[in-house]
Protein backbone atom coordinates (compact mmCIF):
# COMPACT_ATOMS: atom_id res chain seq x y z
CA UNK A 1 0.00 0.00 0.00
CA UNK A 2 2.70 2.46 0.96
CA UNK A 3 4.19 1.69 -2.92
CA UNK A 4 1.40 2.46 -4.10
CA UNK A 5 0.97 6.08 -1.94
CA UNK A 6 4.82 6.83 -3.43
CA UNK A 7 3.88 6.28 -6.99
CA UNK A 8 0.78 8.32 -6.96
CA UNK A 9 2.43 11.15 -5.01
CA UNK A 10 5.05 11.05 -7.64
CA UNK A 11 3.06 11.55 -10.38
CA UNK A 12 1.11 14.18 -8.97
CA UNK A 13 4.74 15.95 -8.35
CA UNK A 14 5.68 15.08 -12.51
CA UNK A 15 2.25 16.84 -13.70
CA UNK A 16 3.10 19.93 -11.66
CA UNK A 17 6.41 20.46 -12.77
CA UNK A 18 4.76 19.96 -16.56
CA UNK A 19 2.47 22.59 -15.71
CA UNK A 20 4.32 25.26 -15.06
CA UNK A 21 7.14 24.82 -17.22
CA UNK A 22 3.94 24.97 -20.16
CA UNK A 23 3.06 28.15 -18.07
CA UNK A 24 6.62 29.49 -17.99
CA UNK A 25 7.13 28.62 -22.02
CA UNK A 26 3.82 30.47 -23.16
CA UNK A 27 4.11 33.98 -22.02
CA UNK A 28 2.61 34.20 -25.95
CA UNK A 29 2.40 37.45 -27.72
CA UNK A 30 4.94 39.28 -25.58
CA UNK A 31 7.70 36.85 -26.49
CA UNK A 32 10.02 36.57 -29.71
CA UNK A 33 9.97 34.02 -32.06
CA UNK A 34 13.70 33.27 -32.11
CA UNK A 35 13.94 31.37 -34.93
CA UNK A 36 12.27 34.10 -36.99
CA UNK A 37 15.15 36.23 -38.37
CA UNK A 38 14.90 37.89 -42.05
CA UNK A 39 17.48 37.55 -44.42
CA UNK A 40 19.44 40.24 -43.10
CA UNK A 41 19.04 38.77 -39.30
CA UNK A 42 16.40 41.32 -38.32
CA UNK A 43 14.77 39.90 -35.54
CA UNK A 44 10.70 39.36 -36.05
CA UNK A 45 8.50 40.51 -32.92
CA UNK A 46 5.23 37.91 -32.62
CA UNK A 47 4.87 40.73 -29.98
CA UNK A 48 5.24 44.04 -28.42
CA UNK A 49 8.21 43.26 -26.17
CA UNK A 50 10.90 45.75 -26.92
CA UNK A 51 13.91 44.05 -26.65
CA UNK A 52 16.81 42.78 -28.80
CA UNK A 53 18.03 39.72 -29.82
CA UNK A 54 21.84 39.56 -31.13
CA UNK A 55 23.16 37.14 -33.19
CA UNK A 56 25.93 34.65 -31.40
CA UNK A 57 28.54 35.75 -33.88
CA UNK A 58 28.06 39.09 -33.41
CA UNK A 59 28.00 38.57 -29.66
CA UNK A 60 30.87 38.64 -27.55
CA UNK A 61 29.86 35.55 -26.51
CA UNK A 62 29.73 34.02 -29.51
CA UNK A 63 31.97 31.19 -31.17
CA UNK A 64 32.66 33.54 -33.88
CA UNK A 65 32.99 36.97 -32.54
CA UNK A 66 35.56 39.28 -33.10
CA UNK A 67 38.59 38.76 -31.05
CA UNK A 68 40.48 41.42 -32.92
CA UNK A 69 39.71 45.05 -32.00
CA UNK A 70 40.93 47.52 -34.67
CA UNK A 71 40.50 50.48 -33.00
CA UNK A 72 42.50 49.60 -29.75
CA UNK A 73 42.30 51.43 -27.02
CA UNK A 74 43.42 54.91 -28.16
CA UNK A 75 42.08 56.73 -30.62
CA UNK A 76 38.89 55.94 -32.49
CA UNK A 77 38.68 56.41 -36.57
CA UNK A 78 35.77 57.57 -36.12
CA UNK A 79 34.05 61.02 -35.60
CA UNK A 80 30.25 60.32 -36.68
CA UNK A 81 27.67 62.56 -37.13
CA UNK A 82 23.86 61.48 -37.35
CA UNK A 83 21.49 64.17 -39.09
CA UNK A 84 17.73 63.73 -39.98
CA UNK A 85 17.88 63.61 -43.87
CA UNK A 86 15.37 62.31 -46.67
CA UNK A 87 16.70 60.11 -49.49
CA UNK A 88 14.33 60.33 -52.03
CA UNK A 89 14.51 64.11 -51.89
CA UNK A 90 18.16 63.28 -52.91
CA UNK A 91 17.30 61.11 -55.35
CA UNK A 92 18.25 57.96 -54.08
CA UNK A 93 17.01 54.45 -54.41
CA UNK A 94 16.81 51.90 -51.55
CA UNK A 95 18.63 48.52 -52.72
CA UNK A 96 17.13 44.86 -50.90
CA UNK A 97 14.29 44.08 -48.30
CA UNK A 98 12.17 47.53 -47.69
CA UNK A 99 9.88 46.25 -44.97
CA UNK A 100 12.92 45.65 -42.17
CA UNK A 101 11.11 47.00 -38.84
CA UNK A 102 14.82 48.94 -39.01
CA UNK A 103 17.23 49.45 -41.74
CA UNK A 104 21.27 50.19 -42.06
CA UNK A 105 22.20 51.34 -45.46
CA UNK A 106 25.51 52.09 -47.37
CA UNK A 107 25.55 54.87 -50.08
CA UNK A 108 26.96 54.03 -53.42
CA UNK A 109 26.27 56.32 -56.38
CA UNK A 110 22.41 56.81 -56.15
CA UNK A 111 21.92 53.66 -54.23
CA UNK A 112 21.62 52.49 -51.02
CA UNK A 113 22.68 48.84 -50.50
CA UNK A 114 22.42 46.85 -47.77
CA UNK A 115 26.57 45.34 -48.53
CA UNK A 116 28.73 46.75 -50.27
CA UNK A 117 32.53 47.87 -51.35
CA UNK A 118 34.62 51.01 -50.38
CA UNK A 119 38.27 51.29 -51.37
CA UNK A 120 41.29 51.77 -48.34
CA UNK A 121 41.46 55.75 -47.28
CA UNK A 122 37.88 56.35 -48.27
CA UNK A 123 34.86 58.59 -47.12
CA UNK A 124 32.01 56.83 -47.14
CA UNK A 125 28.05 57.14 -46.05
CA UNK A 126 25.39 55.46 -44.36
CA UNK A 127 21.88 55.99 -43.94
CA UNK A 128 19.57 54.44 -41.50
CA UNK A 129 15.72 54.12 -41.23
CA UNK A 130 14.36 54.05 -37.52
CA UNK A 131 10.94 52.88 -36.89
CA UNK A 132 10.70 53.99 -33.56
CA UNK A 133 11.36 56.17 -30.87
CA UNK A 134 14.10 55.84 -28.65
CA UNK A 135 18.16 56.24 -28.21
CA UNK A 136 20.00 54.93 -30.82
CA UNK A 137 23.44 52.69 -30.94
CA UNK A 138 25.44 52.12 -33.86
CA UNK A 139 27.75 49.31 -33.68
CA UNK A 140 30.72 47.94 -35.59
CA UNK A 141 30.97 44.20 -34.63
CA UNK A 142 30.28 43.90 -31.16
CA UNK A 143 31.57 47.77 -30.56
CA UNK A 144 30.06 50.60 -30.15
CA UNK A 145 31.02 53.34 -32.41
CA UNK A 146 28.20 56.35 -31.77
CA UNK A 147 25.60 56.66 -29.27
CA UNK A 148 22.71 58.92 -29.81
CA UNK A 149 20.45 59.61 -26.37
CA UNK A 150 17.27 60.15 -28.33
CA UNK A 151 15.66 59.60 -31.85
CA UNK A 152 12.32 59.71 -33.50
CA UNK A 153 11.11 57.53 -36.38
CA UNK A 154 12.57 58.46 -40.27
CA UNK A 155 15.54 58.91 -42.23
CA UNK A 156 18.85 59.30 -40.80
CA UNK A 157 22.53 60.30 -43.03
CA UNK A 158 25.31 58.96 -41.14
CA UNK A 159 28.30 61.30 -41.84
CA UNK A 160 32.26 60.94 -41.11
CA UNK A 161 32.92 56.78 -41.65
CA UNK A 162 36.24 55.91 -43.15
CA UNK A 163 37.96 53.06 -44.46
CA UNK A 164 40.64 53.21 -41.65
CA UNK A 165 42.04 49.39 -41.73
CA UNK A 166 41.86 46.65 -45.04
CA UNK A 167 38.96 44.01 -44.06
CA UNK A 168 35.38 43.65 -43.41
CA UNK A 169 33.23 45.57 -41.23
CA UNK A 170 29.56 44.47 -40.15
CA UNK A 171 27.47 47.09 -38.59
CA UNK A 172 24.05 47.29 -37.31
CA UNK A 173 21.97 49.49 -35.02
CA UNK A 174 19.37 49.24 -32.29
CA UNK A 175 17.12 51.47 -31.73
CA UNK A 176 14.01 51.25 -29.70
CA UNK A 177 14.80 48.30 -28.51
CA UNK A 178 15.29 46.56 -32.11
CA UNK A 179 18.01 45.71 -34.28
CA UNK A 180 18.69 46.28 -37.92
CA UNK A 181 19.94 44.42 -40.37
CA UNK A 182 23.49 43.62 -40.59
CA UNK A 183 25.56 45.86 -43.42
CA UNK A 184 28.42 44.40 -44.73
CA UNK A 185 31.03 46.59 -45.97
CA UNK A 186 34.41 44.65 -47.34
CA UNK A 187 37.57 47.65 -47.69
CA UNK A 188 39.70 46.64 -50.09
CA UNK A 189 43.31 48.44 -50.99
CA UNK A 190 42.83 51.00 -53.62
CA UNK A 191 45.59 52.55 -54.77
CA UNK A 192 47.32 52.22 -50.90
CA UNK A 193 50.00 50.05 -50.47
CA UNK A 194 49.46 47.52 -48.30
CA UNK A 195 52.69 45.53 -47.66
CA UNK A 196 53.09 47.29 -44.40
CA UNK A 197 51.17 48.05 -41.49
CA UNK A 198 49.99 51.87 -41.74
CA UNK A 199 49.68 53.39 -44.86
CA UNK A 200 48.55 57.08 -46.25
CA UNK A 201 48.53 59.54 -48.00
CA UNK A 202 49.90 63.24 -48.44
CA UNK A 203 48.12 65.13 -50.92
CA UNK A 204 47.64 69.44 -51.48
CA UNK A 205 44.41 71.36 -51.38
CA UNK A 206 43.20 70.00 -54.69
CA UNK A 207 43.47 66.38 -53.29
CA UNK A 208 46.07 65.80 -55.74
CA UNK A 209 49.33 63.40 -54.47
CA UNK A 210 52.28 65.40 -53.35
CA UNK A 211 55.42 63.27 -54.27
CA UNK A 212 58.79 63.35 -52.20
CA UNK A 213 57.31 64.72 -49.07
CA UNK A 214 58.93 63.87 -45.54
CA UNK A 215 56.42 61.92 -43.59
CA UNK A 216 57.56 61.89 -39.83
CA UNK A 217 54.99 59.08 -37.69
CA UNK A 218 55.61 59.75 -33.63
CA UNK A 219 53.81 57.91 -30.74
CA UNK A 220 53.81 59.45 -27.15
CA UNK A 221 56.20 57.55 -25.88
CA UNK A 222 59.37 58.85 -27.97
CA UNK A 223 59.37 56.76 -31.24
CA UNK A 224 59.67 58.85 -34.33
CA UNK A 225 59.61 57.37 -37.88
CA UNK A 226 60.06 58.70 -41.17
CA UNK A 227 59.56 57.92 -44.52
CA UNK A 228 58.96 59.68 -47.85
CA UNK A 229 55.90 59.75 -50.11
CA UNK A 230 55.88 58.05 -53.48
CA UNK A 231 55.12 59.64 -56.91
CA UNK A 232 51.48 59.30 -56.13
CA UNK A 233 51.89 61.02 -52.47
CA UNK A 234 51.29 57.22 -50.89
CA UNK A 235 53.24 56.42 -48.26
CA UNK A 236 54.21 53.44 -45.87
CA UNK A 237 55.89 51.62 -43.10
CA UNK A 238 55.51 49.27 -40.46
CA UNK A 239 54.66 50.24 -36.53
CA UNK A 240 53.79 48.35 -33.44
CA UNK A 241 50.34 48.51 -32.33
CA UNK A 242 49.37 51.76 -31.17
CA UNK A 243 48.22 55.54 -31.52
CA UNK A 244 50.43 57.85 -33.82
CA UNK A 245 50.53 61.35 -34.91
CA UNK A 246 51.48 61.78 -38.12
CA UNK A 247 52.92 65.29 -40.06
CA UNK A 248 54.58 66.05 -43.30
CA UNK A 249 58.03 68.31 -43.91
CA UNK A 250 58.61 69.97 -47.41
CA UNK A 251 60.35 73.36 -48.54
CA UNK A 252 57.66 76.09 -48.98
CA UNK A 253 54.18 73.94 -47.41
CA UNK A 254 52.91 73.50 -44.09
CA UNK A 255 50.75 70.32 -43.24
CA UNK A 256 48.09 69.19 -41.31
CA UNK A 257 48.55 66.53 -38.91
CA UNK A 258 46.72 63.56 -38.48
CA UNK A 259 46.29 60.34 -35.75
CA UNK A 260 45.63 57.52 -36.51
CA UNK A 261 45.38 53.66 -34.89
CA UNK A 262 47.73 51.33 -35.70
CA UNK A 263 47.05 47.21 -35.36
CA UNK A 264 49.75 44.79 -35.75
CA UNK A 265 48.29 42.07 -38.37
CA UNK A 266 46.01 44.93 -40.03
CA UNK A 267 46.92 46.91 -42.80
CA UNK A 268 45.73 50.66 -40.98
CA UNK A 269 45.19 54.22 -43.39
CA UNK A 270 45.62 57.09 -41.85
CA UNK A 271 43.68 60.42 -42.86
CA UNK A 272 45.07 62.31 -45.75
CA UNK A 273 48.07 65.14 -44.66
CA UNK A 274 47.06 68.20 -46.69
CA UNK A 275 49.81 70.84 -47.45
CA UNK A 276 49.39 74.22 -48.19
CA UNK A 277 51.45 76.71 -49.68
CA UNK A 278 53.17 78.83 -47.19
CA UNK A 279 51.43 82.73 -47.00
CA UNK A 280 48.06 80.64 -47.88
CA UNK A 281 45.53 80.17 -45.22
CA UNK A 282 46.56 78.18 -42.34
CA UNK A 283 45.92 74.56 -42.31
CA UNK A 284 44.20 72.67 -39.43
CA UNK A 285 44.59 70.15 -36.58
CA UNK A 286 42.79 66.74 -38.13
CA UNK A 287 41.62 64.06 -36.27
Amino acid sequence: MGKVIFIIAGLIFALLLVGLSASQGMGGSKSYDQSGYDWMGTPVSSGDQASTIIPDYLSSSGAQSLELDPFGQGLSAFSLLLEPANPAIEGLVVDGDKKLVNGLFLQRGKYLLTQGTVSLGEQYVLWARVNGKGSFSLLDYNRQILNQGYVTPGWYRINGAYANYLGAHIYRFVSAGFASNNLSIMVGSGSYPTSFSLTGRVQDQGGLGMPNVKVIISNNEGGKFSTMTDLAGYYALDVATGVYLVNAEFQGYVFTQTSVQATTGLVSAARPVVGTPIGSAPPTFRV
